[in-house]
């Protein structure tokens, strides 16, 4: 099984596959992306997504 490049636990010996048309191309020795602390992943909006997602239920 595949590890999402940027959520996953690369640790540098995991394979990639990018589907393209007519062959599709494979990535080996994928390097880590991110890194979590204490199993959490972190995500932060930017000042105008929420406002954006603030104005959706007005």
């Amino acid at each position: 099984m595949e590890k999402d490049l940027l959520t996953g636990d690369n640790d540098g010996s995991g394979v990639f596959t990018i589907p393209r048309h007519p062959v599709r191309r494979r990535l080996h020795g994928v390097e880590r992306f991110a890194t979590t602390r204490g199993g959490e992943y972190f995500f932060l909006p930017s000042l105008s997504a929420l406002r954006w997602l603030a104005d959706l239920g007005a």
